[in-house]
């Protein structure tokens, strides 16, 4: 008789996701692995969603009024009871053999407290296709390093955590709404949180009209950009004290009010956007050039296009 493998639980956070939750469910419902629980923390959804979830009895659905996408996540994580620990956006998917890849990285690596396959993002296209828009499987896009956790490719989906890794450094601060992902991986870094990059895409990432993250267009991003700098400014010392991650946070901050300067342009907030410059300055006295870097970089971009 084999022996039995390790559980891995599935946290899938909704809210009105009638449209593609099914295709994220039959996701799960295709790898190649026996021992997965699968749990949807719904919101309180009026389209239909919770009408879909009904059909799959496998599912453990709790749903109820909450503080948004972390506060969700953070009762999935409570619930959970799998030794392993994934999130599943409701508008994503993942790779086929992937939990089996999982098992085996922790399995063969008794050290390794987290694990992160590769991710690509995709968008609807013609006639029923799809378009790869952007793919990250590099070594060093699945570090769970300094840089990637501020200014790289966070990639909190494609990442699998154990469970003691939330009892060692703690859920997600729910108080950010759309970043907190940012500020755990941030915690895990500087925690030491000894994780492994397997170099085959596990994850698809959907963008559409209603991403929190993956349109610049979005009406979510000038929030998203103020949680980054209020993280990006809670490790940044002002009293002499040294915090590791000082130099990337530093970075981050200075290519996010860049951003958030050009935003308040486009939609002509002037005021907005000058206090968006000095509060890059403070942080960093030589801003402009950071300025003019990420200026030139949208315009080459915007010319490609």
């Amino acid at each position: 008789m084999p022996a039995p493998v390790p559980r891995i639980s599935i946290v899938t956070p909704c809210l009105n996701g009638s449209q593609f939750i099914e295709e994220a469910i039959q996701s799960v419902l295709d790898q190649d692995y026996p021992n997965v629980e699968h749990i949807i923390v719904d919101g309180g959804s009026t389209d239909g969603t919770l009408e879909l979830l009904k059909k799959y009895s496998h599912l453990r659905v709790i749903s109820e009024p909450d503080q948004g996408l972390y506060d969700a996540l953070n009762k999935g994580v409570r619930m959970s009871t799998g030794y392993i620990i994934g999130h599943l956006n409701c508008d994503d998917v993942y790779a086929q053999r992937t939990f089996g890849q999982v098992c085996r990285t922790f399995m063969d690596s008794p050290a390794i407290e987290a694990v992160c396959g590769g991710v690509e993002v995709f968008e609807p296209g013609d006639y029923g296709a799809t378009r790869v828009i952007a793919r990250y499987v590099r070594p060093v896009d699945l570090e769970l390093s300094f840089e990637n956790v501020t200014t790289g490719p966070a990639m909190t989906n494609s990442r699998f955590f154990r469970k003691s890794v939330y009892e060692k450094i703690g859920l997600y601060e729910a108080r950010f709404r759309i970043a907190a992902d940012r500020a755990f991986l941030i915690r895990a870094a500087l925690a030491g949180i000894q994780s492994i990059g397997i170099q085959t895409v596990w994850y698809h990432y959907r963008a559409h009209a209603g991403s929190l993250t993956f349109s610049r267009r979005s009406p979510h991003r000038l929030r998203t950009l103020n949680e980054f700098l209020e993280i990006a400014e809670a490790h940044i010392p002002i009293d002499g004290g040294i915090d590791a991650i000082e130099p990337f946070c530093r970075e981050w901050h200075a290519r996010t009010t860049a951003e958030a300067v050009l935003r308040a342009l486009r939609e002509r907030k002037y005021p907005l956007a000058l206090s968006y410059a000095k509060r890059g300055r403070a942080y960093k006295p030589s801003w402009p050039v950071t300025f003019m870097a990420v200026l030139l970089r949208r315009i080459a971009t915007g010319r490609s296009h």
